[in-house]
């Protein structure tokens, strides 16, 4: 089941009037994943625009692309930006997500990771057939004898059928260790399966042969050279950058990854990584359409060698596409509500990019998204709840919060759960405080555009805008709605207040997206 078709709903009960608010504060993680969120006050180094007729296109071309990609319910996306001979052609933002937030992109990273890889073996530093325990020094400690053939090419193929992966990671503080005592599902080099922990062993063995950190590497190699001068990595417990996911950057500087690739490792003018190794990447190495995936797969990334396409690919459709027939490179950050390969996206792309020469397409309207009914003289049902505190009496309150499910097992940070309740009313803004076992946390809101704000959960820090709004409900009564956009992820918070007969009992439900 989907994330997004799960809720959890509580009754609130019992007021208490005039109960002072509490202090907020956090419970600690012992090593908080996220510790920073984007500053907006440093200056980002944009890319050049354009009109689409100034590449060669239309703009009711590439509108039509954007309507038929937003008018898919499915896709759900936040953020895309279409990019041709190294200019921006068009741009879609929706509310609330901004230019200037970060993306978490998820599985993208791993193609960062083999970016870096081969910049390293451009070096003249990397035998890719060499064993990976023999790069870290650990031949005598691997618990698994079969692993220890596993070398750079397995690892960057995703072939290793090594059993740790994602999930075990999150109760493991020796992933590398852990990585190599572990059996295999298969003969090492046969086939594909998909594990994030193999792009691990990689930033394991970067680190072990370049003396540095891949955050650090990839910076001083790419992004410091392309003016990208704001992202974040996050670290394994063993002190190694996770790379198989865990890459938070803006959707421009994404678009110029994608570029980097596209124009075959040059950016302006200036080489960064060689054409070679950039083929090897960028083609089929290893069958993944036989493991049930869409894509074949490079060294690092998926591939369609029939299309002429690549891309990064991130969890719920944090995309880079490089449609290389075409010179076309589409940014998309979604809130898809499957993991992999299964939304529309690739379709509609390849119906407008896929080919050298882009031919007419019947024109899609934009679809009028009916606004969802806000009406100011129901706004006193909430102002009746101000300054009262309402205790729970439901056990499910045991498992309520403002952070997603998703993003507490991603980022292993996990609610305490609801046991009071309160409203209040700061000029236009408005408060929720939700008090559960040793933690509060305070909510800002309101009916207009939204109160954006940077919340503390477990000492990991997120970039978020929460706003406000009624619907009617089949019989016609008011439902509050009350939406946290966590605008870094392809997660949402909603919260819906049913409101009582009276002023004494209302529920509230907790549900996300995806």
């Amino acid at each position: 089941m989907a994330l997004g078709s799960t809720f959890n709903s509580l009754v609130i009960l019992g007021r208490i009037i005039n109960t002072d608010k509490t202090t907020t504060h956090t419970i600690k993680n012992k090593q908080p994943d996220k510790t920073v969120v984007y500053d907006r006050t440093v200056p980002m180094r944009k890319l050049p625009r354009a009109t689409p007729e100034e590449v060669g296109l239309t703009t009711e071309y590439v509108q039509s692309y954007l309507n038929e990609t937003c008018n898919d319910p499915a896709i759900r996306a936040n953020r895309i930006m279409v990019v041709k001979d190294g200019k921006v052609i068009a741009e879609r933002f929706q509310h609330p997500y901004v230019h200037d937030s970060w993306d978490c992109v998820y599985s993208a990273t791993k193609t960062v990771t083999g970016l870096a890889l081969g910049a390293l073996w451009d070096e003249g530093k990397v035998d890719l057939d060499k064993p990976a325990c023999e790069i870290l020094g650990i031949e005598n400690k691997v618990g698994n004898a079969a692993n220890k053939r596993i070398t750079l090419r397995h690892l960057l193929t995703m072939a290793t059928g090594n059993t740790f992966d994602e999930i075990e990671s999150n109760a493991s503080l020796k992933w590398v260790r852990d990585f190599f005592n572990s059996p295999n599902k298969f003969k090492i080099g046969s086939k594909f399966e998909y594990n994030s922990l193999n792009t691990y062993i990689i930033s394991a063995c970067l680190q072990k042969i370049s003396g540095r950190k891949l955050a650090d590497y990839v910076q001083d190699k790419f992004f410091t050279p392309m003016g990208i001068n704001q992202t974040l990595f996050e670290e394994s417990p063993d002190g190694i950058t996770k790379a198989g996911w865990g890459l938070y950057i803006l959707p421009e500087d994404m678009a110029k990854l994608g570029m980097l690739v596209m124009n075959e490792g040059v950016w302006e003018g200036q080489r960064l990584i060689s054409k070679e190794w950039l083929n090897m990447m960028t083609h089929k190495q290893i069958a993944a359409t036989k493991a049930g995936h869409r894509f074949d797969y490079g060294f690092q990334m998926w591939v369609d060698d029939m299309l002429n396409f690549c891309c990064f690919n991130g969890m719920y459709d944090q995309e880079i596409h490089m449609w290389r027939n075409s010179g076309v490179v589409v940014v998309m950050c979604c809130q898809h509500n499957e993991a992999f390969h299964d939304s529309n996206i690739y379709t509609i792309g390849a119906k407008y990019f896929a080919d050298k020469e882009m031919g007419d397409h019947p024109f899609m309207p934009a679809r009028l998204d009916r606004d969802l009914v806000d009406q100011p003289s129901f706004r006193y049902l909430l102002d009746d709840l101000l300054g009262r505190t309402y205790v729970t009496k439901d056990k499910i309150a045991n498992s309520c919060g403002l952070l997603p499910l998703l993003l507490q097992s991603t980022m292993s940070s996990y609610v305490k759960g609801v046991k009071s309740v309160r409203f209040d009313r700061e000029g236009e803004d408005y408060t929720l405080t939700l008090a559960g076992h040793g933690e509060t946390n305070v909510l800002k809101f309101n009916f207009g555009e939204g109160v954006r704000a940077t919340y503390d959960f477990a000492g990991n820090l997120y970039d978020c805008l929460a706003d406000a709004h009624f619907i009617l409900d089949p019989l016609s009564e008011p439902i509050l709605v009350i939406r946290m956009f966590f605008l870094e992820y392809a997660s949402s918070r909603y919260i819906t207040l049913h409101l009582g007969k009276t002023q004494d009992k209302f529920r509230l439900e907790f549900n996300e997206q995806p």
